[in-house]
């Protein structure tokens, strides 16, 4: 009997289907219908509000999404994944989930493997949003939403069958309402384009970016949880704005140097991705497509790198931004002649194939590029789906297999140790990276020597092998030059970032393979109630015991003593009396990212500060309020003058563009005034901490007997670090490096050296200056690149100078980078207790004054 149908072509259940879809798609609102205005509409930024409403609308409207709420941000929002596939797909989501961790971490025979390959799904990862500023990609998450739920073409409904999309509409959503209600409030004056006169993260700004293996941040570790624990994507697409002026967009491949840790086929994997999204903008004919210039494939901690590192393919883009939703007209006369690297900008070349010659450019140019490249990869997903599960498992078995061969077998880390806390912190970071971590049951020799039971260890035979060797080995930056005797070229990022030398954790390198009884280490938590202190954790105690009004004291060599806890005589003969310390720090109005991993620091060690801006530091109320000021890196100049009223900032390429100007109340900075204060304070007895350049105020501004010796220069002219650790050598009698190894490690980004400027009999009293660290006589390097290190070799990298009543701590590096340096934290926070402490009298009585 033949099936009916209607004129002949269409058959009645497929026509039934096809109805049934036609009335669901009705119901589904569009993301004008839901806005009021089409998103990438000049002059229009939708918030927070405006983008978890539509998805939790089309999650009510369609069973092709299901959302769902991984997290929660810094300041509270809600978190949000939305899962987009097909409603049968949907139904199994918890069986796909189970099926493709099996497979990323190799758990499966290979019968069963070959299976799954074929059975499985796809998981593609994009995100929107990770830098606020750049406002594109979350405006274009309604598009690519929308046509996931609604397209009936046959390429969206072969993407929804082979492919499950995990799409996070907003990834940073505090800053999201910060960007998008500061530039509300701007436009249409003649502040349209002025910056956000703060950072657009609680704490990390830009660099929330940069946060991948250290997982400081609460939105770090809920995605690296989606990521290593829960679903293991094969394609992980970052999208950020923007790219080297012309071009439109940036797409991989990635430039050298390449690090040797990530394997090679996903790198090529990655270049093979690149080459789909190349080639649909080709067949779009849409211009100014850029690869291998800028973004290299060296670095480990961004959210595109690390995953490499996983197994994962992980993707950046940076599609061209002018500034906010204000659109720029481009002319032929507004583009430079060549890139960065000397390439022409207005010819074809192999990685620069169509050249953009000018024109509008605005958010809806941007989102139109943006859905190319998600659907390149969407697609390339889809018709591949079966190749990337089965190299998910392939990778994961051949670096259990290589972990078994050796070198190295195992990392081994003592269980007791100089800074035993920080050691259980590092491993519970690879933890939340999906390290695996073993305990030894009993005593067994290993690399040569005996361990006893507790021992840990971590084997190289496990999936995430090549995550794990990286973070525990020194990097080798490569000398790339152009030519025979070019200037070497500068990492993306940081050269070097060994966790356990930045951690100041003891880990033991095995080659080959031991016989141990080992059993999970489980979930390992952060030590709690120490008061060594060689640990830095003691500080989180001891801020606890003064917050609850217990009696604190430390003794002459630093060690912490506690009223109860220490004998009486103990208590009796400290040298110092400790309270809770009054602690300040300068906020400018300007986006200052080590100002926000130094509030960081202080939050995370419980210690309360004050925020001060420019007003308040002009104002000098604050001058008898408080212990101790930091100054986090920022130039003198910034310092003194932030931006000028009537200054532009930034720069906007296109001729017609109006000027970026900040508003009034948040222009300049303290001044003459400002500074003035910062003076009076530290001469009637206050402690001022500066960090790197900061240091260049007191030094100027104060007659300190300190003259810088080197700076880093990245212009090659003399000492320069690009981000590597160095060996540091420390005085371990001085207060401010109590807890500190005399031979230790400091991360250096840029970088100051010091001479002292007196002659050795003069060098007392109120100008009195002393040598905290060094830089390493020798050897200096431990991790990284740097050149012109015999500029800086012996000299002062860490300062204490009295200054009246009063002392300057100066900081030739960045302690507290990133809040990843835990081996250095000590520095400061001595520093800032100190500046509380009062010197204990014969018989145990505080002697009243300041130290």
């Amino acid at each position: 009997m033949r099936t009916p149908t209607i004129r002949g072509i269409v058959p009645a259940f497929a026509l039934a289907s096809l109805l049934s879809a036609q009335v669901l798609l009705a119901q589904v609102p569009s993301p004008r219908e839901h806005l009021g205005y089409t998103p990438g509409d000049d002059y229009k930024l939708a918030d927070y509000a405006d983008v978890s409403g539509y998805f939790r609308k089309l999650a009510q409207t369609s069973p092709r999404i299901k959302l769902e709420e991984f997290g929660k941000s810094a300041n509270g929002k809600p978190m949000l994944v939305a899962y987009l596939s097909s409603e049968e797909n949907l139904k199994q989501l918890e069986h796909w989930k189970a099926l493709n961790r099996k497979m990323a971490l190799g758990q499966a025979t290979e019968e069963e493997a070959r299976r799954m390959s074929r059975e499985g799904k796809a998981i593609v990862w994009i995100d929107s949003g990770l830098h606020a500023s750049e406002v594109a990609p979350v405006q274009h998450s309604f598009d690519l939403a929308y046509r996931m739920v609604t397209g009936e073409d046959e390429e969206t409904r072969r993407i929804r069958d082979r492919v499950i999309l995990l799409q996070v509409p907003v990834i940073n959503p505090d800053g999201l309402d910060w960007i998008a209600h500061w530039y509300r409030r701007n436009v249409g004056t003649p502040y349209e384009l002025a910056p956000l006169p703060h950072l657009y993260h609680q704490y990390a700004g830009h660099d929330n970016n940069r946060d991948w293996f250290m997982m400081n941040l609460v939105e770090t570790r809920h995605v690296s949880r989606m990521f290593y624990e829960e679903w293991f994507p094969h394609i992980i697409y970052n999208q950020h704005q923007s790219p080297a002026f012309p071009a439109r967009i940036f797409v991989p491949p990635y430039a050298e140097p390449l690090n040797p840790n990530i394997p090679p086929s996903v790198l090529e994997g990655v270049s093979i991705i690149g080459a789909a999204m190349r080639e649909r903008f080709a067949r779009e004919g849409k211009t100014g497509v850029l690869s291998y210039h800028g973004y290299d494939a060296w670095w480990n901690g961004g959210l595109r790198t690390a995953p490499k590192f996983h197994n994962m393919h992980g993707i950046l883009t940076e599609t061209a931004l002018h500034s906010y939703a204000t659109p720029g007209e481009y002319t032929l006369s507004d583009l430079p002649e060549r890139f960065g690297n000397g390439m022409p900008t207005k010819e074809s070349s192999i990685f620069y194939s169509m050249p953009w010659l000018g024109g509008k450019w605005g958010i809806r140019q941007a989102i139109d590029y943006m859905l190319t490249a998600d659907f390149a990869i969407l697609e390339l997903a889809a018709t591949r789906s079966d190749y990337f599960l089965w190299k998910a498992y392939e990778l994961a078995r051949a670096a259990v297999e290589k972990g078994n061969r050796g070198g190295p077998y195992a990392y081994v880390v003592p269980a007791q140790q100089w800074d035993a806390p920080a050691a259980m912190d590092m491993m519970r970071r690879l933890q939340l990276a999906g390290v695996q971590v073993e305990r030894a049951k009993s005593p067994f020799q290993a690399g040569g020597k005996s361990w006893p039971a507790g021992t840990y260890v971590m084997r190289a035979a496990q999936p995430f092998r090549n995550y794990l060797v990286d973070l525990m080995e020194k990097q080798d930056y490569p000398e790339l030059r152009t030519g025979q005797s070019g200037p070497t070229k500068k990492p993306y990022d940081v050269a070097g970032w060994t966790l356990p030398l930045n951690m100041g954790v003891e880990v033991h390198r095995v080659e080959e393979g031991f016989e141990a009884s080992l059993e999970s280490a489980g979930a390992l938590e952060a030590t709690v109630g120490s008061t060594d202190y060689r640990h830095t954790a003691s500080f989180r105690t001891i801020a606890e015991m003064l917050s609850a009004g217990k009696r604190v004291r430390r003794s002459g060599k630093g060690e912490w003593l506690v009223h109860g806890q220490a004998s009486e005589s103990e208590f009796a003969g400290a040298a110092y009396d400790v309270r809770a310390p009054r602690v300040a720090i300068y906020d400018p109005y300007v986006s200052n990212m080590d100002a926000g991993w130094t509030q960081f620091v202080l939050d995370d060690f419980r210690v309360p500060f004050t925020k001060l801006n420019n007003s308040a530091m002009v104002a000098g109320g604050w001058v008898k309020q408080f212990d101790v000021l930091l100054l986090a890196d920022q130039s003198m100049t910034s310092i003194l003058h932030g931006v000028r009223p009537g200054q532009p900032t930034g720069t906007l390429r296109a001729a017609k563009s109006i000027p970026a100007l900040q508003r009034e109340e948040f222009t300049g900075g303290i001044g003459l005034q400002g500074a003035g204060h910062i003076a009076a304070f530290v001469r009637g007895g206050g402690t001022l901490i500066a960090f790197d350049s900061a240091t260049d105020l007191p030094l100027q501004m104060f007659p300190l007997p300190l003259r810088v010796s080197a700076r880093s220069d990245d212009n090659g002219n003399g000492y320069y670090s690009p981000g590597s650790i160095i060996r540091i050598q420390v005085d371990t009698a001085n207060p401010i490096a109590w807890g500190v190894p005399e031979n230790a490690y400091a991360f250096a980004s840029g970088g100051m050296a010091w001479d002292v400027s007196l002659l050795r009999e003069f060098n007392k009293d109120e100008q009195e200056v002393r040598s905290v660290a060094r830089y390493a006589r020798r050897d200096l390097l431990a991790s990284g690149w740097i050149s012109g290190e015999r500029a800086v070799l012996g000299k002062t990298i860490l300062a204490e100078a009295r200054f009246g009543k009063g002392r300057v701590v100066m900081f030739g590096f960045r302690p507290q980078f990133r809040a990843q340096t835990v081996g250095t934290f000590k520095f400061v926070l001595n520093a800032i207790y100190q500046s509380a402490a009062t010197p204990v009298q014969a018989g145990g009585v505080p002697s009243g004054g300041k130290e």
